[in-house]
């Protein structure tokens, strides 16, 4: 063979081989977020937008869906990107880096981020920072179908009109019972407001009962439909963390499975962090928090938060913040007293708790004595 056949044979065998579909694999880029890796989250964010969340660990990468809880109209519907690290106080901040379509409300120059705090495989719960600073946003992770049977204790966690609400006299907290119903999923159960604790007038409550059916879509996602019309979107975790949004003004809960393991001997000497939510706060709606555990000489299990002065390098206050005063618990329905200000009365509290093996989360929903603005709080166990 000739020397310049050689070479065009080469040449030939290279061209072959760069377009063969080995090759073409090899360079096809990467997704931004690589689904058949990711862990996916779905939650709820007042008034009643719903969220879906994407984490990919293996890029450090996070792509979200954020729907004004329109539902079936995704016309509104904006996709965001961003790139994420993890801190010593175990947030992830998450730095936006693109988003469709673009809007001037959420920025893409560094200046929109979020502080995320993860329970991998069971919630994550998210505070907007920056120019988008605002609501808690509570996620649940991808579950099964079959593990969403049982009872859940469940705190309104996203007010559908968070400027009014009041969680003395509205629906504050509950329980829901959820039976499968053939392929689909029956819900019932029962609604509190705080002012039902230790006898009190009890504004709000009563049966919840008359809702349509729900459907599980996979994953553990369910939809509630009425006349067609999707009504309600929920998400249930294998772990025992259920979340239901009801659409743009009617708001969203979170709950968790009721245990017997949950009880006032699993908070002892425990430290969660997590989040404080004010709803009705004109600056800063949602505050990172710390909060301890100890049982005092006459056996009551007390709670003592301080806020975070710098999330990122994980330093606490050292002033203390609210007090958390636990009288019992059942099932991991918590009831007790909060107190704000050493100088103004208790505030009734009611929570839910869930133990599962070493991870732990309780969610609280109070209100401020002084003012009666109300107060939601999300932690999740540490140590």
């Amino acid at each position: 063979m000739k020397k310049s056949q050689l070479v065009f044979s080469m040449l030939a065998g290279l061209l072959l081989a760069a377009c063969s579909p080995d090759n073409e694999k090899e360079v096809q880029p990467k997704p931004f977020v690589n689904m058949d890796v990711a862990k996916i989250y779905k939650g709820t964010q007042s008034p009643g937008d719903v969220w879906t969340w994407a984490l990919d660990k293996e890029q450090g990468h996070m792509m979200a869906t954020w729907d004004y809880g329109t539902f079936d109209n995704t016309g509104d519907d904006i996709e965001i990107e961003g790139t994420f690290e993890q801190y010593p106080s175990g947030f992830l901040k998450v730095t936006i880096t693109k988003v469709t379509p673009a809007t001037n409300e959420i920025k893409t120059d560094g200046t929109a981020w979020f502080y995320a705090l993860e329970v991998p495989g069971m919630a994550m719960i998210i505070k907007p920072e920056g120019s988008i600073k605002g609501d808690v946003i509570a996620l649940v992770a991808q579950g099964d179908c079959a593990s969403i049977p049982g009872t859940y204790n469940y705190i309104i966690s996203a007010p559908g009109n968070r400027s009014e609400y009041n969680p003395v006299t509205d629906e504050a907290f509950g329980y829901l019972e959820v039976s499968s119903n053939g392929s689909s999923y029956a819900l019932a159960g029962y609604k509190f407001s705080l002012d039902c604790i230790n006898g009190g007038n009890c504004s709000s409550t009563g049966p919840i009962n008359g809702l349509p059916s729900a459907t599980c879509v996979g994953g553990g996602e369910v939809v509630i439909k009425d006349g067609g019309n999707t009504v309600a979107e929920g998400q249930f975790t294998n772990g025992g963390v259920m979340m239901m949004d009801f659409g743009y003004g009617n708001g969203g809960v979170f709950a968790l499975k009721t245990s017997a393991g949950a009880t006032k001997a699993s908070l002892l000497g425990n430290t969660y962090t997590g989040l404080a939510y004010m709803p009705r706060n004109n600056n800063d709606q949602t505050v990172p928090v710390q909060l301890s555990f100890f049982e005092n000489d006459l056996g009551n299990m007390i709670g003592t938060g301080y806020p975070f002065t710098d999330i990122e390098k994980a330093i606490v206050s050292n002033d203390e913040g609210a007090v958390v005063l636990v009288d019992d618990i059942i099932n991991g329905r918590v009831l007790g007293s909060m107190n704000f200000d050493e100088y103004n009365d208790e505030s009734p509290m009611a929570a839910a708790l869930l133990v599962n093996g070493n991870d732990q989360i309780m969610i609280l929903t109070s209100y401020d004595e002084d003012n009666y603005n109300p107060f939601i709080l999300i932690l999740v166990k540490q140590n």
